[in-house]
């Protein structure tokens, strides 16, 4: 009867254990399951991202520095204009116009817009950063300061 008693004990231990995995692996499963689910039926994340646009604008011969620059607003403005255009998952545009004289490349202006300011407000002039030293290194003293 001992012998009885004690098989179905460990019968019992053993059938607890089975038991006690199986409920384990069941949860794991409807954890990762549920998990993997929405990776697998939800479209992926839309990236953000900002754009970085370089452009070069030669100096003509006799013109002034403040046509330079006014040249250089109506570039950047066309320039972030296109960019947001161009992809609909960028969310922010540098435009910065670089002024060629002689030889010499130096920036004229930056405009660093995000996507909803440019919405707000497409005016080149609000986020422009105009560098001011372009004056000198351009040759052009007699000019107006921006």
């Amino acid at each position: 009867m001992e012998q009885q008693a004690m098989t179905f004990f460990a019968w019992n231990t053993g059938r607890d254990r089975q038991s006690k995995a199986a409920s384990v692996v069941l949860a794991a499963l409807v954890g990762f399951g549920s998990a993997a689910v929405p990776a697998l039926v939800a479209p992926p994340v839309a990236q953000a991202y900002t754009s970085r646009v370089n452009v070069f604008l030669v100096r003509e011969q006799g013109e002034s520095f403040d046509t330079l620059v006014q040249r250089s607003e109506i570039v950047a403005r066309a320039a972030v204009q296109r960019s947001f255009d161009a992809d609909v998952l960028m969310t922010d545009v540098i435009v910065t116009i670089i002024g060629d004289n002689q030889g010499v490349s130096v920036p004229i202006l930056t405009v660093p817009v995000s996507r909803s300011e440019w919405q707000l407000r497409p005016d080149v002039t609000q986020w422009a950063n105009y560098y001011e030293a372009a004056r000198y290194l351009v040759g052009d003293q007699a000019s107006e300061p921006l």
